[in-house]
């Protein structure tokens, strides 16, 4: 079924944002985020199905033009781009030793020492 309207898919955004930001308090942003995400591109397949079968339309146009920017909304507040995006991350971190979430320098091998101790044997 197609969104006949501007003023129901408002609705139906605001509906979806409701149920996130209550779902949010109750089980974290992340969770949240996803779930509104599902629904809000479940409505977008429908507009495209609509687009496709009933021809151009400047009503489907604009609702999927809509809904693209509330998925990307979405998105920016769940911090991914895409359920597949992995942290980009270069070979100079590695090499300085950097650690995602570490506040310590890197381990430092504390194997035996081959200089003199000082003593005898």
């Amino acid at each position: 079924m197609a969104i006949t309207s501007r003023e129901e898919l408002a609705e139906l955004i605001a509906n979806v944002e409701l149920e996130r930001q209550t779902a949010a308090r109750d089980t974290g942003n992340a969770a949240a985020c996803l779930s509104a995400l599902r629904k809000l591109q479940n409505l977008q397949a429908r507009e495209k199905t609509a687009l496709s079968t009933k021809g151009p339309s400047a009503v489907h146009s604009a609702n999927l033009a809509a809904l693209a920017a509330e998925v990307s909304r979405v998105q920016k507040l769940a911090g991914t781009t895409n359920r597949l995006s992995l942290p980009n991350r270069s070979g100079d971190d590695e090499r300085s030793g950097a650690r995602r979430g570490a506040s310590r320098p890197p381990l430092r091998s504390r194997g035996r020492t081959t200089g003199s101790n000082g003593g005898g044997r």
